[in-house]
C-alpha cells in the first residue's frame, strides 16, 4: 500500500509525529459496528507495532497497518487534512474512504 499526505496533513501529524516512539497506524475499525466487513478508516498513534501489522510506503511519516485489513483499502492513496471540519479525509483517485477521519490517541 502506497500513501502520500497532502502538506495540509504533513502540518497537522508534524508535533504528533515528533515525539518519540510514536507511529501512525491506519485501522480499519470495527467497534459498534455491527460485522468485521462494516467499519471506519481511522488513524491511530500508537507507540510500537504489533505482529500483525506491516508497513506501508508513504513519502513522509511512517504508516502501519494490518495485514488483514488490506483487503478494505487500494493500492494507492492519500491522506489530506480538511480544516473546516478539523479532520483527516483518507481517499483514493476512485473514492473517499472517510471525509472525517479521526485521529485517536492509543500510546
Amino acid at each position: 500500500m502506497n500513501i502520500t499526505f497532502t502538506d495540509t496533513a504533513r502540518q497537522r501529524l508534524t508535533s504528533w509525529m515528533d515525539q518519540n516512539n510514536t507511529l501512525l497506524k491506519l485501522v480499519f475499525d470495527t467497534e459498534g459496528c455491527g460485522c468485521s466487513v462494516n467499519g471506519v478508516p481511522t488513524l491511530w498513534l500508537v507507540s510500537a507495532a504489533n505482529a500483525d501489522d506491516i508497513s506501508a510506503v508513504t513519502d513522509t511519516f511512517p504508516l502501519i497497518y494490518k495485514a488483514k485489513d488490506e483487503i478494505f483499502f487500494e493500492e494507492n492513496m492519500k491522506i489530506d487534512f480538511h480544516e473546516g471540519n478539523k479532520s483527516y479525509i483518507l481517499k483514493s483517485n476512485n473514492q473517499i474512504y472517510n471525509a472525517g477521519m479521526s485521529l485517536v490517541d492509543k500510546r
